[in-house]
């Protein structure tokens, strides 16, 4: 449900664009390339432009580690920047470099050019003068030692970075070459997401592929013991601790419904990006006899309705939604096998309607002869300990593994927990119009959308009207209750490995006040809940701070599942 929110922050930037400062209102055009337009307004030029036109960099220093250019990055409102490197690479006596003959940085009495002009040590910043008066203060930061790179050479000539990311359709295809633990693909890159497409640090998936030719794709390991031809880099921009599609995830594998990821630092023809969670494609899987299918609030042509299911497009109130969003079934992929036997969507839909009516029979379990129960209580789980804000129809995926009788509809994988653990945009589907915190006690998805509606508002609560799937989620926890248990622990982890890269990324994004603990009430959170299960959350003002509450949310959280999921 992400994608309501897409057209408020619509509403948002348009009045950004009356109130941008002189600096980027004057910038040149093409420096709108590396980031978009979005990007310039909300406070994040890519390309430091001084006096006539000139890129300022640090050249590619193999013997250092750094496999390309990095360039300089400054902020719109004032000629502050940062040049950033990776946590493996020692910066220690590189220089800037630019491309214009006709300038030269000054500092102490002594001019430098191109090439020559010291940067500063890590964490530190060194001011220039340049030779036509403006003064630069570049600060040199640096990520974690235990994040990997990936460095993204795009060929421009192939379709530009601009027209790429100012494309909200996704159609626009970049192409180039990836660089990443010491190794060198060719791929595709494109944009993805919806809410989060418009936001400065942009999602992105990539495509790998055997040669220049870009004919053949290629399975690659970016992640341990994966192998996929697709990937998506995951910006995490709504979620300043960075950590919370990291925890769902790992927590999901343990389950058995989730997918492994790596956290890298990531640069686009020299510019940085930002750190983001690299995880296969979420139908990266999708069997060779089967399909994957999603649940979302949107409606294309491999979409189809859900008999009896809530419509989301008519929220009281909430004129932004426009026409409105919808709750149905997605077609995402299907398997080549599945397809010459036969499947199709209007077959799919077929399967999935008689799952539909066997599951809106609360007084028999002839549902069971449709949907894992094992997945499906685990994914019951996975939103009830996360309280994820897309509860309601969104990113809801599963697949099905063959086309036989007693291949079942499986839950997973889990997807879209940047908004979760605590932490949400707006709750207008739980009767609150305005952007709140969420405690750590009660059943959630049994009350979502009470307010609206007698129809039911997700999946998830069909299942949960049935006595023997609430007694196998209770089975499920008990199974894995130390996986859930563990999610505490894995903040702390998670932390320790990112924490440099965390703060670098929030370096290069200081204008990061879209995320949900902005919008929620920054810097003035408090204590909720009651008894043991009350969270004591420290006020929100620095990257430890978020870190600390999401940890604080697990231990309450699954707390209160322990002491309940026998209830």
């Amino acid at each position: 449900m992400k994608k309501a929110l897409a057209a408020l922050m619509s509403l948002c930037l348009f009045v950004v664009l009356l109130c941008v400062p002189s600096f980027a209102a004057k910038a040149p055009a093409e420096e709108e390339g590396d980031m978009g337009v979005l990007s310039d307004v909300l406070g994040a030029l890519d390309t430091a432009y001084v006096g006539s036109n000139t890129k300022l960099y640090v050249k590619a220093d193999k013997k250092a580690g750094l496999s390309t250019k990095t360039k300089v990055q400054f902020q719109y409102e004032d000629l502050n920047g940062a040049v950033y490197f990776p946590g493996d690479v020692d910066p220690s006596g590189m220089c800037f470099s630019w491309d214009d003959p006709d300038l030269t940085l000054s500092k102490g009495g002594k001019t430098y050019q191109s090439g020559k002009a010291p940067i500063a040590k890590v964490g530190q910043s060194v001011t220039y003068t340049t030779n036509n008066g403006a003064v630069l203060t570049i600060k040199t930061v640096r990520g974690s030692s235990t994040v990997g790179s990936l460095f993204l050479t795009v060929d421009e000539k192939k379709g530009t970075i601009k027209s790429m990311n100012n494309d909200p359709d996704h159609e626009k295809t970049c192409y180039g070459k990836a660089m990443f633990d010491g190794k060198t693909k060719y791929m595709s890159i494109k944009g993805r997401g919806n809410s989060t497409w418009i936001l400065p640090k942009k999602p992105y998936n990539i495509t790998f592929y055997d040669d220049a030719s870009y004919d053949s794709k290629d399975g690659v390991k970016m992640v341990k013991d994966v192998k996929a031809k697709k990937w998506s880099l995951v910006a995490n921009y709504f979620d300043n601790s960075l950590l919370r599609n990291k925890i769902a995830m790992d927590l999901a594998d343990n389950l058995g419904i989730g997918m492994k990821t790596r956290f890298m630092d990531v640069w686009m023809n020299g510019t940085y990006l930002g750190n983001y969670l690299v995880t296969p494609k979420n139908d990266y899987n999708t069997p060779d006899n089967g399909y994957a299918l999603e649940n979302d609030n949107y409606v294309d042509p491999d979409s189809f309705q859900i008999p009896g299911m809530f419509e989301i497009n008519s929220v009281p109130g909430v004129s932004i939604m426009g026409s409105g969003y919808f709750n149905r079934i997605t077609v995402k992929d299907v398997g080549d096998t599945a397809k010459a036997n036969g499947a199709t969507k209007k077959t799919i839909e077929k399967h999935f309607l008689n799952a539909w009516e066997a599951l809106e029979d609360y007084d028999s379990e002839a549902y069971q002869q449709y949907f894992d129960m094992d997945s499906w209580a685990k994914m019951y789980l996975m939103y009830e300990v996360a309280k994820i804000y897309d509860c309601y129809a969104g990113s809801l995926l599963m697949h099905r593994d063959g086309l036989s009788k007693n291949d079942k509809l499986i839950a997973g994988p889990a997807w879209d927990y940047d908004v979760a653990f605590g932490r949400t945009l707006h709750k207008f589907f739980v009767g609150v119009s305005e952007p709140m915190q969420i405690n750590a006690e009660g059943w959630y998805i049994d009350h979502i959308g009470m307010d609206l509606s007698d129809q039911p508002i997700s999946l998830l609560q069909e299942l949960g009207k049935h006595k023997s799937f609430r007694q196998h989620v209770n089975k499920i926890y008990q199974e894995y209750e130390w996986a859930f248990k563990d999610c505490e622990a894995n903040v702390g982890r998670q932390a320790v490995q990112i924490r440099d890269s965390a703060l670098m990324n929030n370096v290069r994004w200081v204008t990061n006040n879209l995320c949900a603990e902005y919008v929620v009430a920054p810097n003035t959170m408090r204590a909720i809940g009651t008894g043991k299960y009350k969270l004591n959350y420290r006020v929100t003002t620095s990257w430890t701070d978020y870190v600390d509450n999401l940890a604080e949310w697990c231990n309450k959280r699954v707390l209160w599942l322990s002491d309940h999921t026998n209830s």
